[in-house]
């Protein structure tokens, strides 16, 4: 699972390179990707972090040598893990309950790193590097989007788009305004499409718009 967590990472990486320069695809590598990692950490995360091979989770044997604080700690983990996937993703594919899945995915890591402080001060042992790793990345990222607007990030992807940015922006004021659903799905076409390919799209889609 650690190397199919790794091609996942990569490939959230490569959403995020594509999704500022407006490549094509980024949505859905991104969406698998991230949804992907959200399905392994829970619940598969505490095999996952207590190196249990997938095919031996069901079997006594592979939980020898692990305390009952230890399986606890790991299971919370990867249900904050995987909360903070779902808020990651539905913050730059601009979806709803960011902060619900950002805030929870923050409480369950949080109160997994206090069993596992409490568990490695008994043992006296450190928490694993690979799970402090992860612990900075997931939380220094979910802060930083709770603090980042939707507006900001759409500034910063679409930096050389002027006409798009007006258009969320006449969006946010006012989402349910059927005008501006339309003139912001038309910018994000002229951003993303090239010339040839956006006045046909314009011809068929969005005759009325005469103007554009």
């Amino acid at each position: 699972m650690k190397k199919l967590e790794k091609i996942l990472a990569l490939l959230f990486v490569i959403a995020i390179i594509f999704q500022f320069n407006l490549i094509v695809g980024d949505s859905l590598i991104m969406f698998l990707s991230l949804t992907t990692l959200a399905l392994i950490y829970f619940p598969l995360g505490f095999a996952l972090f207590n190196n249990i091979p997938l095919k031996k989770v069901f079997k006594k044997e592979s939980y020898m040598g692990l305390s009952s604080l230890q399986i606890i700690s790991t299971i919370f983990l990867g249900i904050g893990f995987s909360e903070n996937c779902i808020g990651i993703e539905s913050k730059l594919l601009h979806w709803g309950y960011v902060k619900l899945h950002l805030f929870v995915g923050l409480f369950f890591i949080c109160i997994a790193l206090i069993f596992y402080l409490i568990h490695f001060s008994e043992s006296k042992s450190s928490i694993p590097k690979t799970i402090v790793s992860r612990m900075v990345i997931f939380g220094m990222l979910s802060l930083f989007l709770l603090n980042v607007s939707d507006l900001t990030l759409i500034k910063i992807q679409f930096r050389n788009h002027p006409l798009y940015i007006e258009a969320f922006e006449n969006y946010l004021s006012d989402r349910e305004n059927k005008d501006y659903q339309i003139k912001l799905d038309i910018e994000y076409h002229r951003a993303t499409y090239p010339k040839n390919e956006f006045d046909i799209y314009m011809r068929f889609e969005h005759p009325e718009y005469k103007e554009y």
